[in-house]
């Protein structure tokens, strides 16, 4: 078994041990902005009825249910590698009576789409568990760029650098060491957390994330920061 492939082996049983507290721990990490965030990227998707829009790495579903529930005449599909997740996002789908929004188990990496299937492809806070290498953030690009249509849309928010650098230092203590202490108390789980600060203070810029999307095929067309750039809004299009 390759490198990307036991990445992905261990993302899935990692992000299997949390479903049940994610959300809530989301809230309680980032004081309640990570909706706000979310609606950022939200409001960055103009859809028209049949708008075809996959969401990546949806974890509960979060951005995928908003999506589904702003444009109800769209198509929505949403896919991550934890079965658990994906089944934590059905129930909450099923409750609020979405019809137009299929979960799926699926790695991004290889996925069972047509080429040129998608108007918009997003992924909020999952573009940085795509980078624990580079050939698997390459490989996940080119799989984003081959179901996505010409002058078709990639929505990311995710966690970036600060510029300056007492915001950055700041940053980078809270999510390296207090998030850790934080999510084993509140969930009984280490691990995650303590990846999931490494993977923050670890992450690209802002300008490195634009430089692998350009090298892959897309060009940006708007970029927005928030938490005094420790959260990024990018969103860029396919070339065709």
């Amino acid at each position: 078994m390759n490198s990307i492939a036991l990445g992905s082996v261990w993302m899935r049983k990692m992000f299997d041990s949390v479903p049940e507290k994610y959300n809530r721990l989301n809230r309680i990490l980032t004081f309640g902005q990570d909706e706000i965030w979310r609606q950022k990227a939200l409001d960055a998707i103009e859809a028209e009825d049949g708008t075809a829009i996959l969401d990546i790495c949806t974890g509960p579903g979060n951005l995928a249910i908003k999506i589904a529930g702003k444009f109800p005449n769209s198509k929505v599909y949403a896919v991550d590698l934890s079965s658990r997740m994906v089944a934590a996002a059905k129930e909450r789908a099923m409750r609020l009576g979405l019809q137009n929004i299929i979960f799926k188990e699926d790695d991004c990496l290889h996925m069972e789409f047509a080429n040129e299937h998608f108007d918009y492809i997003t992924i909020s806070f999952g573009f940085r568990n795509l980078s624990y290498s580079i050939a698997n953030l390459k490989a996940a690009l080119k799989e984003m760029y081959r179901v996505l249509k010409d002058d078709g849309k990639l929505v990311i928010i995710e966690t970036s650098q600060p510029a300056n650098a007492l915001a950055r230092n700041i940053f980078h203590l809270y999510a390296g060491k207090i998030v850790p202490r934080l999510g084993k108390l509140f969930s009984g789980h280490r691990e995650p957390y303590a990846y999931l600060g490494a993977s923050i203070v670890k992450f690209f810029n802002q300008e490195k994330v634009i430089d692998i999307l350009k090298a892959q095929g897309f060009h940006i067309k708007r970029r927005s920061a928030y938490l005094f750039g420790g959260v990024t809004l990018c969103v860029f299009q396919k070339k065709s």
